[in-house]
């Protein structure tokens, strides 16, 4: 997450990742574009909470950078990661989904369980958080259980605001539950997957547009049955990839491409009628960050495109994505609440100061010590009993730093 051309369907085996100045590049670049698309995501939900939403929407172009939809190259980023990964072991003979789906738990575990915590203890001690016991708890537990997503379909009313973004995370881990089991059944046949990846795709994209003429949007944008297409994309990025190598010389030109057409498609959003990233902004947006995230993965020469996407603030960003994801719009919400008589510069940067505080305490001394600690636990048995140094095939992940970390 290789058999070459003509070989599809073949136990297929992955090229060692390349060590050297392009891999470091490349993996820069992925972490610098969930950078890019994380800043997006918590630009879309300080619209209406920090500032007035016809502040910046009626804004030509501008507009659409704060608008959101950009979620979906999330899923497909965290996706190739992950589906690689479980490829690999499945080509050396170590897949483990148990061990998987328990590192999963911690990955998450880590960061929700402190931020539910919190969320209770404030509850308590804040009298300008009027969401009830009941509800607040009930919210809790959907989140921990990852059934937020459905939860909030069933009591849009009751479940709490600030909890709203959290259905990516309940999508993502119920589709994890199954890719294990796919990636076991058919990874041997990558011609048979790729095939059925590419009809699932489509299969959801149509049941988005059903679910949203019959039951509005508010399924249609948080069901596993009509958001999950991004992660789709991504688990078949991943199992196309090695067919793609031939066209290597051509990635760097695609990756400029695919850069500005995501930059034109951001801006040219607010432009469009409303719900457009469920519908055909969403799945061109998507399949064109498929395109980015591939060449990221392709391309063994630098470009403007992967120098600009690598720089150290974006790729900080990108490895801190999961922790600003979950915090920000709690903390938005809690600024916003106690800031009423504010004007929305200083209601803003206090509350960009507070989530930096957050987020930086949050990856300094739970999300740096989780990651070293998995390097070393829960790995697939044969590899973690091994004797002697890892092969370097296995010892090095496509990103190390990043990959695990998607939100």
């Amino acid at each position: 997450m290789t058999a070459g051309p003509g070989r599809t369907d073949a136990p297929a085996t992955t090229p060692p990742t390349p060590v050297g100045p392009g891999s470091t590049r490349r993996i820069a670049a992925l972490d610098g574009l969930r950078g890019i698309v994380i800043v997006l995501v918590v630009l879309g939900h300080a619209n209406g909470n920090l500032w007035p939403t016809d502040l910046v929407l009626p804004v030509p172009v501008l507009g659409g950078f704060f608008g959101g939809g950009a979620v979906s190259l999330l899923f497909v980023i965290g996706a190739v990661i992950v589906t690689r990964g479980l490829l690999r072991e499945r080509e050396l003979g170590v897949i483990d989904p148990v061990r998987f789906y328990a590192r999963r738990v911690v990955r998450l575990g880590v960061q929700l369980v402190p931020f539910t915590v919190a969320i209770l203890v404030l509850h308590r001690i804040d009298p300008t958080d009027t969401t009830s016991a009941h509800t607040t708890n009930q919210s809790v537990l959907n989140v921990l259980a990852f059934t937020w997503n459905t939860y909030t379909e069933q009591h849009l009313l009751e479940a709490r605001p600030d909890f709203f973004h959290l259905w990516y995370l309940s999508v993502q881990q119920q589709c994890y539950l199954l890719l294990p089991l796919v990636v076991v059944l058919l990874g041997a046949r990558r011609r048979a997957l790729a095939a059925a990846l590419a009809a699932l795709f489509v299969a959801i994209t149509v049941w988005r547009y059903h679910v949203f003429a019959t039951d509005g949007w508010i399924v249609a944008h948080s069901s596993t049955t009509t958001r999950s297409d991004g992660l789709v994309l991504g688990v078949l990025v991943a199992v196309v990839l090695p067919w793609l190598a031939p066209l290597r010389h051509r990635a760097g030109h695609a990756m400029t491409a695919s850069a500005v057409a995501l930059v034109v498609l951001v801006g040219s959003l607010q432009e469009l009628p409303p719900f457009q990233y469920l519908h055909e902004w969403g799945i061109v947006f998507t399949l064109v960050g498929g395109i980015l995230v591939a060449t990221i993965f392709l391309d063994p020469a630098p470009t403007v495109a992967s120098r600009a996407l690598s720089t150290r603030p974006l790729g900080y960003l990108g490895r801190a994505s999961l922790a600003i994801f979950i915090w920000h719009l709690p903390v938005f919400a809690l600024v916003a609440r106690h800031t009423t008589t504010w004007q929305w510069p200083t209601r803003t940067l206090v509350a960009a100061l507070v989530l930096g505080v957050v987020v930086w305490s949050s990856h300094r001394f739970i999300e740096e010590p989780t990651r070293i600690w998995l390097a070393t636990h829960l790995r697939p048995r044969r590899l973690e009993t091994a004797p002697g140094p890892v092969p370097a095939r296995t010892a090095r992940p496509t990103s190390p730093a990043a990959p695990a970390g998607e939100p």
